[in-house]
């Protein structure tokens, strides 16, 4: 669910970076897209990190 959740939002950056100023969205929208990329960024590196995990890789 994360990753499809990223995904989108990856996709409507691109497309704001491709429209530039023509872009529908807001500086706002904008940077609620970007902070969720890095709260997902965020949650993979801890779950990376995490004993649980380094226990199921062994």
């Amino acid at each position: 669910m994360i990753k499809n959740k990223v995904k989108m939002v990856q996709v409507k950056l691109n497309q704001h970076r491709q429209a530039g100023t023509k872009s529908d969205l807001s500086i706002v929208q904008v940077a609620e897209l970007m902070d969720t990329l890095k709260t997902a960024d965020q949650i993979n590196d801890h779950i990376n990190n995490s004993i649980f995990h380094s226990i199921a890789l062994n």
